[in-house]
């Protein structure tokens, strides 16, 4: 089976390596040529896109194409424009930011999306990743030593990399057609127990919450992921 992933970065590069371990045949882009002669020698396919240009159209006529661009404005009307083959499964990497109703800008442009998606192609499926950590990436970085920090009660929706990818290979195999995943953790500790933690575990200065702040978040579901994967990686490794 041949799968093109349209954004070859932190995610998408690992998942052509799984996926050409698995089997699969598999093409993609990145941004620099560099980047590109790196994948090249891993065994998989890559040219450079970068917006407003398109990718070639030997890339979205493969059975799979993965669909890993992140939002900005002038994005959907930019993926109207490529030579689309609509008989590809196109998988769309989105993001829980827009679960139950965005809130931001960057949201509300990934609901949009979401929403071309599933009316254009007869094969789509959609994946709502949480928080992505793994590797050098941690939120916690950003947080440490800020003070007066909002939502220390709210449980953190986050995925693993390693559990991203397993996800990503388990929709493919099970054939998930026409679903939306959450790609969330079981694990939801608090915003305030979770970066405490991770800072306390690299000595980092603590972040410092709202102890006035009593509002709780909500935890994003994982209900039909669970139905062909269950996230196995301890958030507290990270």
């Amino acid at each position: 089976m041949k799968v093109s992933i349209l954004g070859l970065g932190w995610y998408g590069a690992p998942l052509a390596q799984k996926l050409v371990g698995s089997g699969y045949c598999v093409s993609g882009t990145s941004r620099t040529e560099e980047k590109c002669r790196h994948l090249e020698g891993l065994g998989i396919n890559a040219e450079t896109l970068a917006y407003p240009d398109l990718p070639s159209p030997s890339l979205l006529a493969q059975d799979i194409v993965i669909l890993n661009v992140p939002p900005f404005a002038d994005q959907l009307e930019w993926f109207k424009r490529w030579t689309w083959d609509l008989q590809t499964w196109v998988i769309f990497v989105s993001s829980t930011s827009v679960y139950p109703v965005p809130e931001s800008q960057s949201g509300k442009l990934l609901q949009e999306q979401e929403e071309w998606v599933s009316r254009t192609f007869p094969h789509w499926t959609i994946l709502r990743f949480g928080g992505l950590l793994g590797g050098t990436r941690h939120p916690g970085k950003h947080l440490a030593g800020r003070k007066n920090l909002p939502g220390g009660n709210w449980p953190v929706n986050l995925i693993h990399l390693e559990d991203a990818l397993a996800a990503t290979l388990a929709v493919i195999e099970a054939k998930a057609e026409g679903k939306i995943f959450h790609v969330v953790s079981d694990q939801h500790p608090t915003r305030r127990e979770f970066y405490t933690d991770y800072c306390l575990r690299h000595g980092l200065s603590l972040p410092e919450f709202d102890q006035t702040d009593t509002s709780s978040g909500e935890i994003v579901p994982n209900d039909d992921l669970r139905q062909i994967y269950t996230p196995t990686h301890p958030l507290s490794e990270s």
